[in-house]
Formats: C-alpha cells, sequence, structure tokens
C-alpha cells in the first residue's frame, strides 16, 4: 500500500471538536435531503389522495411529521454549522 506524499504547506490548526461539527453538519444535510424528498413524495400522494377523493387522514399526519422532521433537522444543522465556524 502506498503512503501519500506529504504537501510542503502545513495543515492549518482546526480542533477536533471543530472537525466533528463540521462532519455532523454534513451528515444532517444529508439526511435533510433525503427527509425533503421523502417529504414531496408524501405531499404528492397526498394531493392524489385528496383530488381523487380518497381517505387522505393518514398521508395528511405523516406529512404533518415529516414537516416537523424537516424543521428540526434543519435547525440542527445549522446549529453544527455554526459550532463548527466559532472554532
Amino acid at each position: 500500500m502506498a503512503t501519500r506524499p506529504r504537501s510542503s504547506s502545513p495543515r492549518p490548526s482546526v480542533s477536533a471538536s471543530a472537525v466533528r461539527a463540521r462532519r455532523n453538519a454534513q451528515h444532517l444535510e444529508t439526511f435533510g435531503g433525503l427527509l425533503v424528498a421523502m417529504t414531496v413524495l408524501v405531499l404528492g400522494f397526498t394531493i392524489y389522495a385528496e383530488v381523487t377523493g380518497a381517505p387522505a387522514l393518514k398521508l395528511v399526519g405523516v406529512l404533518v411529521l415529516l414537516l416537523v422532521a424537516d424543521v428540526v433537522v434543519v435547525k440542527a444543522a445549522r446549529s453544527q454549522r455554526a459550532r463548527a465556524a466559532q472554532r
């Protein structure tokens, strides 16, 4: 296994907690993207059910839960980004 050559420029000093916060923010943003995609999918099914006259109360409940989860994940990702920027 070959080793990576060292660069001539020194690495910037970044604390481990800042790296962890940035990584957590990236994971939350990825999860948030998937969550938003699921929300849009459920929104489409809900609209279809409402237009066709099918029962949609369960879909509306799931949609509300997904929207709340979207807000929570976005706030958590912003908090992690801010924490990474402070350090």
